[in-house]
């Protein structure tokens, strides 16, 4: 697998062009597996930076093609290095050569229809073997919802093995993550606007231009409108950036963590998906200052990661617990913070054991373990608010 950055939490393959066309070539080539390829830019990076939902999309992408000579700039102030930059339009022109040498579909959904008629009459005389298709896909939301209804079936009775997904993002993207398993299609590829350079209506900067990073540039010209989109990208992002690096270094992010009992006073540990730690149930807690606001954003997270609303509070600790993540740790890369500052909450489990529904991606295994056990069980850097839980909750147990 290629080298990986992370830039505002955003994976990034580290990765040229020609390498990219290598490993999707490949990846074409296996089993039954599916997966989606996102294209990250500046916009992008800032959109994952308040969105942990979101940037975990990219992290669990097949690829994620840097898209925006910004993010040099970016992963420079990350302290990191990004050696190359992938425009969509270079992304989608190499990967339609791939498909007319190698006969693989490629569906094109979403743009205007009149844009993507323009596109299939250009590809269809300049790559005459290609097999390609266009379907607009009707009006979607930012959760990249559809309004048309069948949309899954219309997709699926074209069979495309490729679909470049042109909605934007981050319609595009939970496009792709909600639907990847309903879909035929073995790759998706989030390319946005690339659509508009497929069909010629917008013309490419000049090599030159290319060579010096100012592709933006020149397309604020063709489209000034896009000014808000630019002032993001060269000042909103590299100051994001250096917020994140400070956060990492300093500021500790507001949680809530959970020690639930039932009724034989056992506790429910889950091991946490990204790091195999077995740990108290825990989620964000951000704007939570009040005993109301904390007790919601408890409540919202274990909904969230548990799938249950059976719980009860008992009692709780403002503030009683806080620990930093390991320097050495995925944390320094998916997350802004230096630790994080922790409220605990005896919560009482009043529900059935098949009511706890994990959200994967956060766990995916859980158990009851009695107090007697549940340090040897437990994660030893997870023990501290642990401890705390034991000594301030004992006559519970």
């Amino acid at each position: 697998m290629s080298p990986q950055i992370f830039i505002l939490g955003t994976k990034i393959n580290n990765i040229s062009l020609n390498e990219a066309i290598n490993e999707i070539a490949d990846f074409m080539l296996t089993g039954d597996k599916k997966a989606y390829i996102t294209t990250p830019n500046p916009e992008i990076c800032l959109l994952s930076f308040n969105n942990k939902i979101y940037r975990r999309i990219h992290q669990n992408s097949f690829l994620s093609i840097p898209d925006g000579v910004g993010l040099k700039l970016g992963a420079k102030i990350l302290g990191n290095k990004l050696n190359n930059i992938t425009t969509g339009i270079d992304l989608c022109l190499e990967i339609i050569k791939l498909a007319e040498q190698e006969k693989y579909s490629i569906l094109i959904l979403g743009g205007l229809q009149e844009v993507g008629d323009r596109t299939i009459s250009l590809c269809s005389y300049k790559y005459p073997k290609l097999k390609l298709n266009y379907l607009n896909g009707g009006t979607f939301n930012n959760r990249g919802v559809s309004d048309q209804t069948n949309l899954i079936e219309q997709i699926n009775a074209i069979n495309p093995d490729i679909i470049f997904t042109c909605l934007g993002a981050p319609k595009q993207e939970f496009f792709m993550t909600e639907n990847l398993g309903k879909l035929n299609a073995k790759l998706m590829i989030g390319v946005g606007g690339t659509i508009d350079f497929l069909a010629e209506q917008i013309k490419r900067a000049p090599q030159s231009w290319r060579k010096l990073g100012l592709e933006w540039l020149w397309r604020l010209i063709q489209e000034p409108w896009r000014w808000k989109r630019i002032l993001k990208a060269v000042i909103i992002f590299p100051l994001a950036c250096i917020y994140w690096r400070f956060c990492n270094e300093f500021i500790y992010r507001k949680n809530v963590a959970a020690f639930i009992i039932n009724d034989q006073k056992k506790i429910l540990l889950a091991k946490q998906t990204r790091t195999d730690e077995w740990k108290l149930p825990q989620g964000g807690s951000k704007h939570a200052e009040t005993k109301k606001q904390l007790e919601s954003a408890i409540m919202r997270e274990m909904s969230e990661e548990l799938g249950t609303d059976k719980l009860e509070i008992i009692s709780f600790i403002k503030n009683c617990y806080r620990y930093k993540f390991p320097r050495n740790n995925i944390y320094w890369n998916h997350d802004k913070f230096v630790g994080q500052k922790q409220t605990l909450f005896l919560l009482k489990f009043t529900g059935q054991d098949q009511d706890i529904k994990l959200d994967l991606n956060e766990h995916y295994q859980w158990q009851w373990v009695s107090k007697e056990d549940i340090l040897r069980v437990a994660t030893p850097k997870r023990q501290g608010i642990i401890k705390i839980g034991l000594n301030q909750f004992n006559q519970y147990l």
